[in-house]
């Protein structure tokens, strides 16, 4: 999730520099002591800028499955009612949800921090919470009640790495990465997905024992321009 954020920031730098000025409002407002878990739901846009990254660039593309409980029906071609039996196994894909134009709007292809969010999407607007983020249309931790036992913190870690990294850096793309084509640059999907390895030719031989004999590349080159 931290490599495709600095990717669209690369990619946005009025963006960047928004996200800049809130860490630097941030650490101005901490007068020299550590930052603390309360600390961190101050930074709200930080927050939309995470959750837009999840959206578009699910690091669990596939999604994760669940069991149905008991037997029920679901809406299928022509409006007819279609059995679920009990036992069947379900995939709550995020790929295609969370991309989908008549639940995002027209943009929902393109990485949008201030796009028109629902409060349990974000938290009410109150920055971090310890509650599961979700909605209908987006579960990038899954659902309640077997959702992600890492959420909280990985939460916390993202947004402590993006505080110093941001703070001291800005970041520019690669020649690599410039003007790549959004429409077929949609990552690389190995259970988790990453960003492809455009320095690198399209596939490349598998470690010993790993997945199929060739694979695309995963990893992602920015420039590092520290800050004056």
């Amino acid at each position: 999730t931290l490599s495709w954020l600095v990717l669209e920031l690369a990619k946005n730098p009025e963006l960047q520099k928004r996200l800049q000025n809130e860490v630097d409002g941030f650490f101005h407002s901490l007068d020299g002591r550590d930052m603390t878990y309360k600390d961190l739901a101050n930074l709200k846009f930080m927050t939309k800028c995470i959750m837009e990254t999840l959206r578009l660039w699910p690091a669990v593309a596939n999604g994760t499955f669940r069991e149905i409980q008991f037997d029920d029906y679901i809406k299928g071609p022509d409006g007819k009612d279609v059995l679920i039996p009990k036992g069947t196994y379900c995939r709550v894909i995020n790929w295609s949800r969370h991309r989908n134009p008549e639940l995002w709007g027209a943009d929902s292809n393109e990485f949008n921090p201030d796009r028109e969010w629902q409060d349990t999407e974000i938290w009410n607007g109150e920055g971090l919470r310890a509650y599961n983020p979700a909605s209908e249309r987006f579960s990038p931790f899954t659902f309640q009640p077997r959702d992600c036992i890492g959420k909280n913190f990985a939460h916390m870690e993202m947004r402590a790495i993006l505080c110093y990294l941001l703070r001291d850096f800005s970041f520019e793309l690669t020649d690599e990465y410039s003007g790549v084509d959004p429409e077929t640059f949609q990552g690389v999907n190995y259970g988790t997905m990453g960003p492809q390895d455009l320095t690198q030719p399209e596939m490349v031989e598998s470690l010993p024992g790993w997945g199929p004999p060739r694979r695309k590349p995963t990893g992602l080159f920015v420039k590092p321009l520290p800050r004056k």
